[in-house]
């Protein structure tokens, strides 16, 4: 006979490691973190208005105040989003947004979607062509040069956000690009030469906003066909102090 000592009981819980899209960006900083900045907080995320899903007008009701829908800066652009209150600050998040997701490729050519990435070679739509699924972020149009550019879309927990990348000021139209870490994401690596040539006029740039009939293709679509392109891209891997560690190979198409 044997007697066993008392053991106290433990109990282990699996930590898993931070996935690429759970990081934020201080654009103060120019560093990433997880869930709060060490320097300045925590982020602002404006949320979207209330409204009733499926609501025939659920995407322009939802629209926060302080913006306003109207016709773009960009010719033959459609309607844009507008800054008509107090000057918006750098860092501020919007989002996400809204759509129906789907697998489904035929997504792209609504105009109206943005590709997430899931994984290694997995990816699926948010596609807000559907004005009652919608939100006011269908919208803004994208920017043609960077100094137009006053947000920056990017993925996070498997959502596509915009951030403000510089202070926006009242009267000025809000226009999306997406960022390094998304076009990292995707693949994408030409950055800004890419961007001249659609403003030359060698790719659309209305981002969603294209009347039906109109020949140039949106941005997005454009994004999704130069991801297809890519070999192979390198991201690099952060630590929660925003060290870089390593270089892992990402997409592999």
């Amino acid at each position: 006979m044997y007697s066993l000592r008392e053991r106290k009981d433990r109990a282990y819980e699996e930590v898993s490691e931070p996935q690429d899209d759970d990081y934020l960006y201080c654009d103060k900083c120019q560093n990433f973190f997880i869930d709060s900045c060490a320097a300045h907080g925590p982020p602002t995320f404006v949320k979207d208005n209330v409204i009733e899903k499926g609501h025939s007008n659920h995407s322009a009701l939802s629209l926060p105040p302080g913006l306003r829908i109207g016709p773009s800066s960009i010719p033959e652009a459609g309607l844009g989003v507008w800054n008509e209150a107090s000057s918006l600050p750098l860092g501020l998040h919007f989002g996400p947004y809204r759509g129906q997701i789907t697998e489904d490729e035929e997504a792209a050519n609504s105009g109206y979607s943005w590709l997430i990435t899931k994984g290694r070679n997995c990816y699926e739509y948010v596609d807000g062509k559907d004005e009652s699924q919608a939100n006011w972020m269908r919208y803004v149009n994208c920017a043609r040069d960077d100094e137009e550019q006053n947000l920056v879309a990017f993925q996070y927990h498997r959502q596509i956000f915009y951030r403000t990348c510089k202070v926006v000021r009242p009267g000025c139209e809000l226009l999306v690009w997406y960022g390094d870490e998304y076009g990292q994401e995707l693949g994408i690596k030409w950055g800004s030469r890419w961007k001249k040539e659609l403003s030359a006029g060698k790719g659309g740039h209305h981002c969603g906003s294209l009347n039906k009939g109109e020949k140039s293709f949106p941005l997005r679509i454009f994004i999704f066909q130069l991801s297809s392109r890519v070999t192979c891209s390198l991201k690099p891997v952060k630590s929660q102090t925003g060290i870089q560690k390593s270089k892992i190979p990402l997409i592999c198409l």
